[in-house]
């Protein structure tokens, strides 16, 4: 191959290095971007995980509070509102029309 056909470029997004055949348009090689993190240890990522799966776990415990609760909040909404409606309306109902 010929230095004339071939291009070496840097992806701006990770950083990884292609070589590119003009001639043939394929990926001759490709070089991984450096490393920039710092690899986390199996301890630190057991925690992490450890905490990750409490905090779901309240969340869980959290909807299904709210699920068994659902049932009353919306039986004593309906309440209200029969409770509402049985008193009838406070003046006459207008109608659209009427606003004219």
């Amino acid at each position: 191959m010929s230095d004339e056909t071939t291009y070496t470029v840097t992806c701006p997004c990770c950083g990884a290095r292609l070589t590119l055949d003009a001639e043939a348009r394929v990926v001759v090689s490709h070089e991984a971007p450096p490393s920039t993190g710092e690899k986390a240890t199996f301890d630190a990522r057991l925690k992490t995980l450890d905490e990750e799966k409490r905090v779901a776990e309240e969340k869980f415990q959290e909807s299904v509070r709210a699920e068994k609760s659902k049932k009353d909040v919306l039986e004593k909404k309906f309440q209200d509102l029969f409770q509402k409606a049985k008193e009838g309306p406070v003046g006459p109902v207008k109608r659209d029309i009427d606003l004219d």
